[in-house]
């Protein structure tokens, strides 16, 4: 319990950097750059979400069940992780092509074409982290740190190229691959500290493939379950009124680091589901009580010092109301995301999350999604639009995950 919350607190307080990052941003004299840096962000945060789930969920629980990564670690989990990092390889490449694609098609890229394209090196840094392999050990610690340094990393190297008057975008290239030498400067220095021997070459990556072929529909659910996020970063560059989009884009963050306090949440206390001791009823409740006070008093918080936040930024008296609109609306979807919490991980405890009937529900609910989010696009063109889709969407995937639920435990309890 212990590790789950330094995990916790820790990530908690890493995860309000992009408010920062915003702070600086929307303050910029010069905003013509400044959408796009908003866009490639939510693209790697939607990035980072599906790269997780498609990745990590099996392993960790693999690694839990074998005793975790010790001195002795078990040949298992040393092919886990060689795995895992042939999935890495093989999800950043298909994202490089799709982010290629969004490139070309979407406004808010394509005007400045060879910038955006060297953008993705940032998406790579942004999610290339070996979470699973340190919260199965007990140096959970150089997860915290690298993850703290990432992010500081990115908010001097943005202050260096605002007063240099570099290009913002070209910026998210060189955080990148400050990023990733990081990443794998720490994962270095795990494998020594555990004396794994990791290997990497073409037969791992075929293994991978493997993998992910077997694991199909938990890769095909977790795509599905991005459908709001990637609706929301897709159609947003379609807004024309840049203005607007910065003003989203200020609430739109603070809607991004509350909601990292629900994925924080679910990182840090899976592994304690996952051990052999499991967590007892009582506990439980205990743990998911205080989440719930922390949502709502953060949740109501924002809401009444968001008049502080607006005199700061110096924001147009006519933006107000559609910052305050779309900030309740997306203070709505994360109280309609944390009700989706305690049946996400009975799921994922369960095995539920890679079965066909879960595929159907999610299927059913990311239709109903994209066309809500393409109905308000072509008829109503703007930011409060697009975070009156986000809360509908997220509200119909916690009602399928609720649908999920009982069914599968309904049929467990007969059974």
């Amino acid at each position: 319990m212990k590790k789950f919350l330094r995990v916790f607190y820790s990530q908690i307080f890493n995860s309000f950097f992009p408010i920062l990052i915003v702070a600086i941003l929307i303050g910029l004299k010069n905003k013509s750059d400044v959408a796009p840096i908003f866009l490639l962000l939510n693209f790697a945060n939607v990035y980072l979400l599906f790269s997780d789930y498609s990745s990590n969920i099996n392993f960790l629980k693999n690694a839990m069940a074998a005793g975790g990564i010790h001195q002795t670690t078990a040949p298992s989990i040393t092919k886990d992780i060689e795995h895992y990092i042939g999935i890495k390889t093989i999800v950043f490449a298909v994202g490089f092509v799709a982010w290629i694609v969004m490139c070309f098609y979407v406004p808010l890229l394509h005007q400045n074409m060879l910038a955006s394209i060297c953008c993705y090196t940032f998406i790579i840094g942004y999610n290339l982290n070996f979470y699973w392999v340190y919260m199965s050990s007990s140096k959970e610690y150089l997860f915290i740190i690298s993850n703290f340094f990432a992010r500081l990393l990115l908010l001097l190297l943005l202050l260096l190229f605002i007063k240099l008057q570099y290009n913002l975008s070209y910026l998210m290239a060189f955080v990148g691959i400050g990023n990733t030498l990081m990443a794998i400067l720490f994962f270095r220095n795990f494998c020594k500290l555990h004396q794994l021997k990791i290997n990497f070459n073409l037969k791992t990556i075929q293994e991978s493939v493997s993998i992910i072929k077997k694991d199909a529909p938990l890769v095909m659910n977790s795509f599905l379950l991005m459908s709001p996020n990637t609706c929301a970063t897709f159609f947003i560059g379609y807004v024309k009124n840049t203005e607007l989009i910065l003003v989203y884009g200020l609430a739109e963050k603070i809607f991004l680091a509350f909601r990292a306090m629900l994925a924080v949440f679910v990182n840090s206390i899976y592994p304690v589901f996952c051990s052999k001791e499991g967590v007892s009823k009582s506990k439980a409740i205990k743990i998911f009580g205080g989440f719930y006070a922390c949502i709502a008093l953060a949740c109501v918080s924002i809401y009444f010092i968001s008049p502080y936040l607006l005199s700061y930024f110096h924001l147009p008296a006519s933006s107000n109301h559609v910052f305050y609109t779309c900030l309740f609306f997306l203070l709505a979807t994360i109280i309609a995301v944390s009700l989706n919490v305690p049946p996400f991980i009975w799921i994922l405890l369960k095995h539920q999350l890679n079965t066909a009937f879960a595929t159907v529900v999610l299927f059913v609910t990311a239709l109903i999604v994209v066309g809500g989010f393409v109905y308000n696009t072509l008829y109503f063109n703007g930011v409060i639009s697009v975070t009156q889709s986000l809360w509908i969407a997220e509200s119909l995937v916690v009602i399928a995950f609720l649908v999920i639920y009982f069914t599968k435990r309904n049929a467990s309890a007969s059974a």
